[in-house]
């Protein structure tokens, strides 16, 4: 998992089909206010991280309003 602020970087991963240059594919996109300054963030679940990592960005106490801006197919 990781967690950007990028929306462009974003954007290219979802044109990409949930493949951005030199790393694995993500397979879903969160989009969430973080608990420090309320500012966008989004959460990259990767192919990699496995079932258990899928819905860690809609539970973390640290993610507020999350919302699956994009699923791979």
């Amino acid at each position: 998992m990781a967690t950007i602020n990028s929306r462009r970087i974003v954007d290219d991963i979802i044109r990409g089909d949930g493949y951005y240059e030199g790393d694995p594919r993500v397979v879903k996109i969160v989009q969430y206010n973080n608990q420090f300054d309320g500012g966008l963030a989004y959460g990259l679940v990767y192919a990699a991280d496995g079932k258990a990592a899928y819905n860690r960005y809609e539970t973390a106490p640290a993610c507020h309003n999350p919302v699956v801006i994009w699923e791979a197919k």
